[in-house]
C-alpha cells in the first residue's frame, strides 16, 4: 500500500543574482521510492491564473536526492554531485542545488525538516526500505513493459 507524506517549507533561496524571500516549497516521500525525497518549489505567481498563484510545481523545479543525505546534512555537512545539505546557524538547514554552472542556495528552518524526516522514517523505517520496493514492476518499465 502506498503511503506518502508532504512537508510545506518556508524558504530563502540565493543564487547568483538574486536573493528571495519566503519561496514556498515542499517536501515530499513516497513509501515506493523509499531511499528518496523530493524538494519541489511551488508557484505562486499571481498573473499566471490571477488567484495569487496555486501551489503548483514549478515547471522542472523539483529535486530528488537520497533521505539519508538529508538526514545527515542536519547534523554534518555532506553531499556529492549536484545536491550539498549542512546545518546554517543553529535552527536552519542550508540545501545547494546545483545544476551546470548555476547554483542555488535553499534555506530552511531545520524544524520542518526534522517533523518531515519523522514521518517519513514512520512510513519506512531505515533498513526497511528494500521491502517497499517493487523491482519486477520497476524492471517492467525499465524494458518498456509496464
Amino acid at each position: 500500500m502506498l503511503a506518502t507524506h508532504e512537508q510545506p517549507l518556508k524558504t530563502h533561496v540565493v543564487t547568483s543574482d538574486t536573493r528571495m524571500a519566503g519561496v514556498p516549497a515542499v517536501l515530499r516521500f513516497r513509501s515506493d521510492d523509499p531511499f528518496a525525497v523530493r524538494l519541489a518549489f511551488l508557484d505562486v505567481d499571481p498573473d499566471r491564473d490571477g488567484d495569487g498563484g496555486d501551489g503548483r510545481v514549478v515547471d522542472g523545479i523539483e529535486w530528488v536526492f537520497a533521505r539519508d543525505l538529508l538526514t545527515d546534512g542536519l547534523h554534518t555537512p555532506t553531499g556529492e554531485g549536484d545536491v550539498h545539505v549542512w546545518p546554517f546557524g543553529p535552527s536552519d538547514l542550508m540545501i545547494e542545488l546545483r545544476s551546470g554552472a548555476s547554483t542555488a542556495l535553499v534555506i530552511t528552518p531545520q524544524v520542518a525538516v526534522r517533523m518531515f524526516l519523522c514521518h517519513a522514517y514512520a512510513i519506512v523505517p531505515a533498513g526497511s526500505e528494500p521491502r517497499h520496493l517493487d523491482l519486477d514492476r520497476a524492471l517492467a518499465r525499465l524494458v518498456g513493459q509496464g
